[in-house]
């Protein structure tokens, strides 16, 4: 049974949920793939942006932000360095349907944003076979005045649903 404390922090969740349901239904899961670091538990979530219908924001199909994990869990915009250097992306070919992703990192290596199965997913070739990206995690060690990427690793799923992993060594990195 619900504790009144625990009825009355859902009752307006639920009100809200019966008298649009059109809204609650609409909801599109939104994230694509998450970009983790050894440095800490902070990490940047690359997530689609959609309009009312659940198609993409063709303006802007997909946004980049901080998670501040290893802090109190709040969002973050990444900072312009943060967007030309190493985490943004440009967006090209954009429709209602999907789009593709170059990261700055790597803009030789194109991700196809798609609507499959009610949301989206970004995809490419991780070990030489299409996948659905879930990750990428960067190895880093200190260095200078910025660390320097021991290693990439790249997760996804394939079509068949086995889980497909390749490590990208520093040589190879920008061109993961």
């Amino acid at each position: 049974m619900l504790s009144r404390r625990a009825f009355q922090l859902l009752a307006p969740a639920t009100v809200f949920e019966l008298c649009l349901p059109s809204r609650a239904h609409a909801a599109v899961p939104r994230e694509l793939f998450t970009l983790a670091r050894s440095t800490n538990a902070n990490v940047v979530k690359y997530a689609v942006r959609t309009v009312k219908d659940g198609h993409l924001d063709a303006a802007h199909p997909v946004e980049a932000y901080w998670l501040m994990l290893a802090e109190d869990g709040r969002r973050e915009e990444l900072t312009w360095t943060e967007r030309q250097l190493a985490y943004g992306f440009s967006v090209s070919d954009s429709s209602r349907s999907g789009c593709v992703l170059h990261l700055a990192a790597c803009a030789e290596r194109e991700l196809r944003v798609r609507a499959i199965d009610g949301g989206y997913r970004a995809e490419l070739k991780i070990a030489k076979q299409p996948a659905a990206l879930q990750r990428i995690f960067v190895q880093t060690e200190p260095h200078a005045l910025l660390p320097s990427v021991r290693y990439v690793e790249l997760s996804g799923t394939s079509p068949g649903g086995q889980r497909i992993t390749e490590r990208i060594l520093p040589r190879r990195v920008s061109s993961f």
